[in-house]
Order: C-alpha cells, then structure tokens, then sequence
C-alpha cells in the first residue's frame, strides 16, 4: 500500500508541476499575483470562473512610478522605498494578514520581476504573459542595468 501511495504522489506531483507550465507557457501567471496586480474572477458567456490577474489600479502607478525614478540612476533604493510609504502604497490585504507597508526586500525583488514587463517566468523559463504590463520593457532594461553597475561598482576603500 505505501509503494502505491509513493507512486500516487509522485505521479500527482508530476502532473501538477506539467500543468503549471502548460498554463505558463500560455500566458497565465502560475501563483499570486505580485503587487501592482490582482487575482479576479471573470465569468464567461457560459457563467464559467476564469482566473486571470487584472491591474491594480490603486497599487500600479506607484509601482510604474518606482521603476521610472529607478532607471534616472538619481535614486538609491532606501529613498525610493521611503517615498512609497509616504506615498501610501501597502501590500494587498489577505484574510489572515491585514494591509501592510511594502518591505525594502520586496522592493528590491519586485525591481528585477519581469512581470512588470509583461513576461512570465517558470522554472527558469520565461514566457509572454497574457497580462498587461505595467512598465514598459525600455525602462524595465533600464533598471537591470542600473541594478548590474551597482553591483559592479567598486566599493570605496577608507584607510585608517
């Protein structure tokens, strides 16, 4: 019985995981949407529930906003991360964890997501999303090669 349940579950496991990527490679985002975005409902002619992610119109200009102030190089990610919080933007609000200020990690993490710019991205794959971008992929670039000159930069050196 238990070699059964092993092969039940690995064969469960192994479905689940094609299935994710058949609905990746199509388009379809894979888990919750990040933030900027919401999971809604759309019922079809036929009264059927489609699972599709909609723009969050409340959380999106500041995220659009964020990648533009990034990409001038002007910014150093603590300021920009101040100024969402003064700015108003929170995370979306579950049944288990109310509405929260964004964390500068998630900031961080949020900047190199290609799904703002319409891609999404699976298993090391990455596909085009049937979702609307909310940064435009010149910018989105843009903010990969700040991020990577940052990352380059020599540190300077204090002697004492």
């Amino acid at each position: 019985m238990s070699s059964i349940a092993e092969f039940y579950s690995r064969n469960l496991a192994t479905e689940t995981v094609k299935g994710l990527t058949q609905k990746a490679a199509q388009g379809g985002t894979t888990n919750r949407a990040p933030i900027g975005y919401v999971n809604a409902g759309v019922r079809d002619e036929r009264g059927r529930e489609n699972r599709t992610v909609q723009v969050d119109e409340e959380r999106a200009p500041h995220i659009t906003w964020a990648f533009q102030v990034y990409a001038s190089g002007r910014w150093q990610l603590s300021q920009i991360h101040r100024e969402l919080i003064a700015r108003g933007l929170t995370t979306l609000p579950t049944p288990k964890r109310p509405s929260k200020p964004i964390a500068i990690s998630t900031l961080h993490r949020l900047l190199s997501n290609p799904y703002y710019k319409g891609d999404v991205r699976f298993k090391g794959a990455t596909y085009k999303g049937s979702h609307e971008a909310i940064v435009p992929k010149e910018v989105w670039y843009q903010v990969q090669a700040v991020t990577s000159q940052l990352l380059t930069r020599p540190k300077c050196m204090t002697t004492t």
